[in-house]
């Protein structure tokens, strides 16, 4: 099942995970950007969101700042006062503006999907979740989610202080017009930080603190479209099965 969502804002930041402290950030939005985002209005272990395409709709436009920072985390379990002057640091941020893009993607059914839940469908989403776990339902229930603006958490382009807004979209969408961008190789781009194989063993339930595993792709705009190979060729790429 695919859908389109069109998503805009003033900012944003898909930062290089080679940069270590100030915060670069690729020219386009990324897949893992894009599924946290269409994670932000609708995830269910059952299935999973797999980016096909993503229409850069706006001109590649970079703006320059600093922002005071802090160096610490608070603890969740233990939180404790955090004096920002004390542990203030200043760090540049190479972020885009006004951006504009189309995201195209597929839903995919997981192993979990007809798996017997932890709570009862009853309390799920007003009843929505009943009828089984199939595509169309939950196609159905994030068009739902999509034309009222309900989400989860607040889509962000790759920092939370930088919200994206969004709206569904069609095909249609996803012709740029020409001379908005031009034609070009972006090198290595980030695919994701985790591995997305979803095995019926791991059943929904506590989730447990997962290590990154980093994959890249060779991306390219073309007539202002990023083709996004799916996750089997990247697991092939890298020696493991999808």
């Amino acid at each position: 099942m695919t859908i389109h969502l069109r998503t805009y804002g003033d900012l944003a930041c898909f930062t290089r995970p080679e940069m270590k402290v100030e915060r670069v950030s690729y020219p386009v939005m990324t897949p893992s950007a894009a599924r946290g985002l269409l994670e932000a209005i609708l995830y269910k272990p059952q299935f999973r969101w797999e980016i096909r395409r993503i229409a850069v709709r706006k001109p590649i436009a970079f703006l320059a700042f600093r922002r005071n920072e802090v160096k610490s985390r608070l603890s969740v379990r233990q939180p404790e006062p955090l004096l920002a002057d004390e542990d203030r640091t200043q760090r540049n941020t190479l972020a885009l503006r006004d951006v504009e893009y189309v995201i195209e993607a597929e839903m995919r059914l997981t192993p979990l999907a007809g798996l017997p839940r932890r709570r009862p469908e009853e309390h799920e989403e007003h009843g929505h979740d009943a009828g089984g776990d199939t595509l169309m339902k939950y196609l159905a229930m994030f068009q739902r989610r999509a034309e009222k603006g309900q989400c989860f958490t607040q889509p962000c382009f790759g920092c939370r202080e930088f919200p994206a807004y969004f709206e569904l979209a069609d095909a249609a969408a996803m012709q740029v017009a020409p001379g908005i961008n031009r034609d070009a190789d972006l090198g290595l781009i980030l695919y994701d930080v985790f591995d997305l194989t979803v095995t019926a063993e791991q059943a929904p339930g506590k989730v447990e603190k997962v290590a990154p595993q980093v994959s890249f792709f060779p991306a390219r705009l073309a007539a202002g479209v990023v083709n996004v190979p799916t996750w089997a060729a990247i697991r092939a790429r890298t020696g493991g099965a999808a």
